[in-house]
């Protein structure tokens, strides 16, 4: 019994020593583990000092960026955004449809102040105020390429009136996007960007008289790799009411297209540096053989005036309810034609805050029974950021996009705050509406204005205007006109 207490405790021993001898091992593989790791520290905290990156390259601290409501901009400046919070699985497929809601208003007051030969010509404008426009959309995708647009208007004339109503497949061999519905055709710069991102409250003068505009029809678009150029062609038919209906057999049919080049695009030092060039056409044989050209000073303001059935009011639209408002300062009345063709051309030049656009078009119209007839005009006019934003670019569509402020007055969480973005801007406008037998008229106009943006969503908008006009055999009319907006759009 002795002898076998001797040798358990002789066995006990020998294991409490092996187990020391282990464990003593592996206390020195952890300080040899240990020594190495702060020697790969020293080496790295050698080649980048605290607080920068390897090569120089200081970190950005991204909750320090304001938050940016146009997306675009986080592309193109490569915005760092958070990083996730935990890893995440591979993202699940999307489910079809989609949709996403947007809308906007823009409401108006307008004062009219006349000499005596402008109410002699036009009568006397009434001041108003009232919702130009008052538009809410739904957009998305029923497939991974097929999407979709669909957008009312409650603001303007019909109440409610269809503006786009599409729908497109993309990814198209050859064509690009194909897009069937009706939008806003293929022509000039001014129609063709949102009047949400417009720098004064009205379109030139060039718009009423020449450009396509929104029809119903089919077309195509496609920008190139390096999206420096864009692309697009549609047929469309040329007449339509409120709701973008159309019908008759004596003409109608239409054609436009587009074409941009962006010869350089890049950041500055203080905003962008772009140059924008452009070129369009649009061509038709229009409903019922014949066109009517016109255009307002560059301000409207209207109401609905008696019920439907009594001719049409001072606005010269032909529309269900009669419209009084604002009135053509130039009109060709209707013109009997079978065939028509509009050229426009397009620049943009923007270096920082300072910026300069430009139009130019023309209309050349086969009269039936008469001589050919052209009519021609153009914009130009320059805008500065007293606060220090560029006009932002959409390089794929060959369009103007949203101003964001540097700096927002309406304070925004993680946001810098301050007055906003400040825009002046000063604009030239000239149609001439005479040829031949046609007196339609001639109309200069200088518009000043002045634009807060409040933030990216929120703007209120400044326009004095000077329109003055020519027609023979009548006096020329002076005509001061004052505006202002207020916009806000989700």
């Amino acid at each position: 019994m002795l002898i076998a207490s001797f040798m358990l405790l002789g066995m006990f021993g020998n294991y409490t020593a092996a187990q020391e001898a282990s464990q003593e091992t592996e206390s020195q593989m952890l300080a040899r583990r240990l020594a190495e790791l702060e020697a790969q520290v020293a080496r790295l905290s050698q080649a980048a000092p605290a607080g920068e990156l390897p090569g120089g390259v200081e970190p950005v601290e991204y909750h320090t960026l304001p938050p940016s409501p146009a997306p675009f901009l986080e592309a193109e400046f490569g915005a760092v955004m958070p990083p996730p919070l935990m890893p995440s699985a591979a993202a699940a497929p999307p489910k079809y449809p989609t949709v996403q809601m947007n809308g906007f208003f823009q409401a108006d007051a307008l004062y009219f102040d006349q000499d005596a030969d402008s109410r002699a010509v036009n009568g006397d404008i009434q001041d108003g105020a009232g919702f130009r426009r008052f538009r809410l959309s739904a957009k998305g995708a029923v497939a991974p390429n097929v999407n979709y647009f669909a957008q009312l208007d409650f603001g303007f004339f019909g109440r409610p009136t269809f503006t786009d109503v599409w729908g497109e497949v993309t990814k198209v061999p050859i064509l690009g996007n194909v897009r069937f519905g009706q939008w806003k055709q293929p022509y000039s710069l001014e129609v063709v960007s949102s009047v949400r991102y417009q720098t004064f409250l009205e379109r030139s003068v060039l718009f009423q008289p020449f450009d396509a505009f929104r029809h119903i029809g089919i077309g195509f678009y496609d920008v190139n790799e390096d999206q420096s150029m864009t692309w697009a062609m549609s047929v469309f038919r040329q007449g339509q009411d409120q709701f973008g209906n159309d019908i008759g057999d004596s003409g109608g049919a239409a054609s436009a297209g587009r074409i941009t080049w962006l010869p350089y695009y890049g950041p500055r030092e203080q905003g962008l540096s772009y140059l924008h060039l452009g070129a369009a056409y649009h061509f038709g044989d229009p409903a019922n053989n014949r066109v009517r050209l016109l255009s307002i000073p560059e301000a409207f303001i209207g109401a609905f005036g008696t019920s439907a059935g009594i001719p049409i009011g001072s606005t010269a639209f032909l529309l269900p309810n009669v419209v009084n408002g604002t009135p053509p300062f130039v009109d060709t009345g209707f013109i009997n034609t079978h065939m028509f063709t509009n050229l426009g051309t397009e620049l943009l030049w923007v270096e920082g805050p300072a910026s300069f656009q430009a139009e130019a078009q023309m209309s050349s119209i086969s009269q039936r029974g008469g001589s050919q007839l052209n009519f021609w005009g153009f914009y130009m006019f320059g805008s500065y950021f007293l606060t220090g934003e560029s006009r932002p670019y959409d390089r794929k569509a060959g369009a103007l996009d949203r101003v964001v402020p540097l700096r927002p007055f309406i304070k925004e969480p993680g946001c810098e705050t301050g007055p906003g973005a400040w825009e002046a801007a000063l604009r030239w406008s000239f149609i001439d509406l005479n040829d031949n037998n046609i007196n339609g008229g001639q109309l200069n106009d200088m518009t000043a204005g002045v634009n807060w943006y409040l933030n990216g969503y929120t703007k209120v908008q400044f326009n004095f205007i000077h329109a003055f006009q020519r027609r023979y055999e009548q006096p020329h009319a002076s005509t001061d006109i004052y505006g202002v907006r207020a916009q806000v759009d989700w």
